[in-house]
């Protein structure tokens, strides 16, 4: 049972009506990825102007009781496709439905991608996907770039990519087809510019050799069908993809970031490449640790198409043992929204669209399995939900932890509030949820973006144009946690 909160927290704030209100949260249990204290934490501003036992109370401060309660940093999703243009279509959830769904559930800040435009330069395209997002987000956010060719200036096109504040490439090793991959020589050249203007080189690893041989197999034989999706997909071209990057950037010298490892064996490539003194960083998500290939085999396969697939039981055991261990750096989500009804166009699993919700389940989500159900430090739930992901982009000390002169992100978070998952209760446009039904322990009661209430007592009060880009700060292409 939830009980809601006695605070009119929705209808105060900076920035509404252009009055300033400070804040004082009280009594709760104060999360860092260095550990947990009772503390109070007074909010000045956009700002957190102070964090200590028994802070002095002004008539002017609105207090907000997180008693019995935690108070953690805001998440950061470090992974999210909001109005992706891509195989002829654009994603369900844009900037402003993408973010209200992120603040419900916890997330204050969230890492979009902006992607190549013909005949516009890096930072040009990257500029004018933060004016879209500017427009519609109620939370704030950062951009990775997506590469998928050269340019002729590369090196002046990533240093201005870095003076503007974006942290990260994004490079491909497949999707060869839809104009994706960056072949070796390229793909080289792109990681080492990268590096040079201190951007963090990210990389989606399946090997594109293995995908295709498989597809032109499968279409032969007629097993095209949604349901051989994971089959066609397996887990071995994720591990040789890590392998080969992490081998070629690692003897450069450059550090690697793989997205949404989905398997034993990727998760073993990276130990391997870090046995060899590679510095390789790893990101997964809840449904590789939480769902598996045996929903292709059901009504749900289009919905749950997504790449790299679902795995086996094996597979989301051996990924809990990374996170638990300590060598997963980042849980994201991925998300990349379509309708039920966009998923129902394609008809095999080379053509239903590829991504699923879930920005707005993630914290609940990595709470109630990981430190509910499996034990987890809460300091190691914000290693990687916020510190780590503002550390790794250029973010941090602004993000990713509650400290003084950070922003004022933070949830007051429930560990004892039930729910059930449905997409009924959820906000994004695509209608479903991968986890309906299931059951959690712990929900956010109350959200704050730099000093903004933007959720209390599960009711969305933020505002479309309130979120920020948040520029990364310059740094050496990745520096460790």
């Amino acid at each position: 049972m939830c009980k809601d909160e006695k605070t009119d927290a929705g209808q105060t704030g900076r920035g509404q009506g252009g009055v300033d209100v400070d804040f004082l949260i009280t009594g709760g249990l104060v999360v860092t990825a260095e550990g947990e204290f009772w503390a109070d934490v007074a909010v000045d501003g956009e700002k957190i102007a102070s964090v200590g036992e028994g802070l002095p109370r002004t008539p002017e401060a609105v207090v907000l009781d997180a008693s019995g309660k935690y108070v953690l940093p805001g998440v950061i999703d470090a992974h999210t496709h909001f109005a992706l243009r891509s195989r002829g279509t654009v994603t369900a959830d844009d900037f402003a439905s993408g973010t209200r769904s992120a603040a419900c559930g916890g997330v204050t800040c969230v890492i979009d991608f902006a992607d190549q435009v013909p005949g516009m330069s890096m930072a040009s395209a990257a500029r004018r996907r933060i004016d879209e997002a500017t427009a519609g987000a109620s939370v704030d956010f950062a951009l990775h770039m997506t590469v998928t060719k050269v340019p002729r200036d590369l090196a002046d096109e990533m240093a201005a990519l870095a003076r503007m504040g974006v942290g990260a490439v994004k490079l491909f090793t497949t999707y060869r087809a839809a104009g994706y991959l960056l072949e070796d020589v390229d793909f080289l050249a792109v990681s080492e510019a990268a590096r040079n203007a201190g951007l963090l080189v990210t990389v989606h690893a399946e090997d594109n050799d293995t995908v295709e041989r498989l597809e032109a197999e499968f279409r032969k034989h007629g097993k095209a069908s949604p349901s051989r999706h994971a089959e066609s997909r397996p887990s071995e071209a994720e591990a040789i993809a890590i392998r080969n990057v992490a081998a070629r950037l690692g003897r450069l010298g450059i550090p690697v970031y793989f997205v949404h490892v989905s398997s034993g064996a990727g998760l073993e490539a990276v130990r391997e490449a870090r046995r060899l003194g590679y510095t390789v960083y790893a990101e997964t998500c809840p449904h590789y640790l939480l769902l598996t290939a045996e929903e292709y085999s059901g009504d749900r396969a289009r919905e749950l198409i997504m790449t790299p697939p679902l795995r086996t039981a094996a597979d989301t055991a051996a990924l809990w043992d990374g996170v638990l261990g300590g060598e997963t750096d980042v849980i994201a989500t991925d998300h990349c929204a379509f309708t039920r009804e966009q998923k129902t166009l394609g008809e095999t699993c080379f053509d239903v669209l590829p991504g699923i919700p879930g920005v707005e389940t993630l914290l609940p989500l990595v709470h109630h399995e990981g430190v509910v159900r499996r034990g987890m430090a809460l300091r190691d739930m914000v290693r990687m939900l916020s510190y780590n992901p503002a550390r790794l982009f250029g973010l941090y000390p602004r993000k990713g932890t509650i400290a003084p002169g950070s922003d004022a992100d933070m949830v007051i978070f429930d560990p004892g509030c039930a729910r059930t998952l449905a997409a009924s209760v959820l906000h994004s446009n695509a209608g479903y949820t991968p986890y309906e039904g299931m059951k959690v322990q712990g929900w956010p009661r109350m959200v704050m973006v730099r000093g903004r209430v933007v959720l209390a007592n599960d009711q969305f009060v933020g505002a479309p144009g309130w979120g920020r880009f948040v520029a990364a700060a310059p740094g050496p292409g990745g520096t460790s946690p």
